[in-house]
C-alpha cells in the first residue's frame, strides 16, 4: 500500500473512533503499523537477518564523513560508544514500516556508529538556520528511536549531542529552540530526564520531512 495512503487511512480511523485526545497518538502508531505491509525479506544467502546476523555485508559508505566504523546488518552493539544493540538494517526497516518512509531514503538519513544513533546529512543541509537544523535534529532522532527502537521520547541531551557534533548548537538558546518546535513534537519531564516525544502529527508528517532534508528522488 502507497505510504500516503497508509498514513491518510490510519489517521482518518483515529479522527473516527471518538477516543480521547490524549490516546490518538498511541491509536495513530498502532493503526500505522496494522495498515503498513510487512517489510520485504533481505535477498542473499541464507543467514540470520537479526542483530548480530554477521551476513558479511561491506560497512556502509557515510557520505557526511562521519559515519565511520558504522556497518549495516552487522549488529552494531553499544557498548561504550552507545546504547544501541540492534542492526542497522533492522532499525531502519522497523522505522520504514512504521511510518510509511523509504527506507533507502532513511539510510541515507541516518546511521549507526558504534551503537550511537547519527544523521547522515552534514549540519548545513539540515535547516537555514541553527534554530531550524537543531528542531530537525530533534525530530528525526524522536521519531527513529521511537518506532525503531520502542522509546516513549529521545533524551534531549542526546539532541544536544548531535547538534555538538554538526556544530549548529547554540547553548544560550537551545532549550527554547526546541519549545519551539511544531505542535506534532511535545518536551517532557525535566532536568536530566526532559524528553522530546513525537504525537501523531509529527508521525504523520515524518515522510514529508525526510524528502525534504534528503530529496524526493
Amino acid at each position: 500500500m502507497d505510504a500516503s495512503k497508509v498514513l491518510k487511512e490510519a489517521w482518518e480511523a483515529v479522527q473516527g473512533a471518538n477516543l480521547p485526545e490524549e490516546v490518538h497518538e498511541v491509536a495513530f502508531r498502532e493503526a500505522v503499523r496494522l495498515l503498513s505491509p510487512p517489510p520485504p525479506p533481505v535477498a542473499g544467502p541464507a543467514a540470520p537477518i537479526r542483530p548480530n546476523g554477521g551476513n558479511g555485508q561491506a560497512p556502509k559508505s557515510d557520505s557526511a564523513g562521519n559515519g565511520s566504523g558504522s556497518t549495516k546488518d552487522s549488529g552494531a552493539t553499544g557498548g561504550s560508544g552507545g546504547d544501541i544493540t540492534v542492526s542497522e538494517d533492522d532499525l531502519l526497516s522497523k522505522v520504514a514500516a512504521g511510518t510509511g518512509t523509504s527506507q533507502e531514503k532513511l539510510e541515507s538519513l541516518v546511521h549507526l556508529d558504534d551503537g550511537v544513533l547519527k544523521l547522515s546529512l552534514p549540519g548545513i543541509k539540515l535547516g537555514k538556520n541553527n534554530a531550524d537544523k537543531t528542531r530537525a535534529i530533534a525530530q528525526v532522532l524522536s521519531i527513529v528511536r521511537a518506532f525503531g527502537l520502542d522509546e516513549d521520547g529521545t533524551s534531549v541531551e542526546s539532541v544536544r549531542v548531535e547538534a555538538q557534533r554538526l556544530k549548529c548548537y547554540d547553548g544560550p538558546n537551545f532549550t527554547k529552540q526546541l519549545a519551539r518546535l511544531t505542535p506534532g513534537y511535545v518536551i517532557t519531564g525535566g532536568g536530566a530526564n526532559k524528553r522530546v516525544r513525537a504525537k501523531a502529527g509529527g508521525i504523520a508528517s515524518f515522510p514529508a520531512l525526510v524528502d525534504q532534508l534528503v530529496g524526493d528522488s
